[in-house]
């Protein structure tokens, strides 16, 4: 009987835990609150999820976050980013590569985000990276999918679009 109270815990933590992703609240419920469907969180006043569990490519990851009704995360304001890096921090999840919802593929080093809106660059979002620690992504048209960056404190780089990572 062990064993089978294991696997069913197991089990709950791959459900609760499979889903990721950025989700548009249910409701708002007042003012700067909002309520999120489960596994979302609110995070800065939107919904999300951390996916520390699963790791794909940009697309792969994508695809799974619509499969939840949500999109990869657009962090476009520097107060939902910060609440989103004190949210990862403050949950103790592991400080990894997360896929989020930009890219220049098909427009190099024109970055937009999922819903075409260009992606601002530079303070407070970009990673120094380069020899003139430029703050915008370096990585030509090799890397064309925005990711938070574990080896620059989660700020945004630039990475392979093919190489595995967990989501927002």
């Amino acid at each position: 009987q062990p064993v089978t109270m294991i696997n069913f815990l197991f089990l709950l933590l791959l459900l609760g835990a499979s889903a990721s992703c950025f989700k548009l609240p249910q409701k708002f419920i007042m003012k700067g609150e909002v309520s999120c469907e489960s596994p979302f969180q609110e995070v800065g006043g939107r919904c999300m999820y951390v996916d520390i569990l699963n790791k794909g490519t940009w697309s792969v990851m994508r695809n799974h976050c619509k499969s939840l009704g949500g999109d990869l995360v657009k962090l476009n304001d520097g107060e939902v980013y910060a609440a989103l890096i004190r949210h990862i921090h403050g949950n103790g999840f592991p400080i990894d590569y997360y896929w989020i919802g930009a890219t220049d593929e098909g427009h190099e080093g024109l970055w937009v985000w999922i819903d075409q809106e260009p992606v601002q660059m530079g303070t407070p979002y970009w990673a120094n990276c380069g020899c003139d620690n430029d703050q915008m992504p370096t990585g030509g048209t090799a890397q064309n999918c925005a990711l938070l960056d574990a080896h620059f404190h989660l700020y945004f780089n630039d990475g392979t679009c093919s190489q595995e990572a967990n989501v927002i």
